[in-house]
């Protein structure tokens, strides 16, 4: 019975076991490593994917902000908004007439009710 237990455990099934549970563990920890390269490679092309499209952003930012700092701007705000001449120009503010507004509904409908037959 002792010889038969000492079979069971001798010197090189202990280290084939020891061996079996080594490789077993290095095979978990690669599959474990492989998951997170792909898992970080994903997440770097989603990053490099979002800062291509800031630096999109902040371009076209700096081209507003361009526009905004130029004389033209500055020159287009002083007539349409501040209603400012140059010297020598006349300013010629055109006011619409007021609609007709005598209660009666003459039936006229708007040209696209008319084109469309609602």
């Amino acid at each position: 019975m002792v010889r038969r237990v000492l079979r069971l455990f001798s010197p090189g099934r202990i280290v084939l076991a020891l061996s079996l549970v080594v490789i077993v563990y290095l095979l978990f920890s690669a599959g474990g490593s492989a998951l997170d390269y792909y898992r970080l490679t994903d997440d770097e092309d989603r990053l490099q994917q979002q800062v291509a499209e800031l630096q999109a952003q902040k371009q076209q930012l700096e081209q507003i902000r361009d526009y905004l700092r130029s004389d033209e701007y500055v020159e287009f705000m002083a007539r349409r908004v501040f209603g400012l001449v140059k010297p020598g120009e006349t300013l010629v503010i055109v006011k619409a007439p007021p609609p007709p507004d005598d209660g009666v509904d003459d039936g006229a409908r708007p040209w696209w009710q008319e084109l469309f037959g609602r």
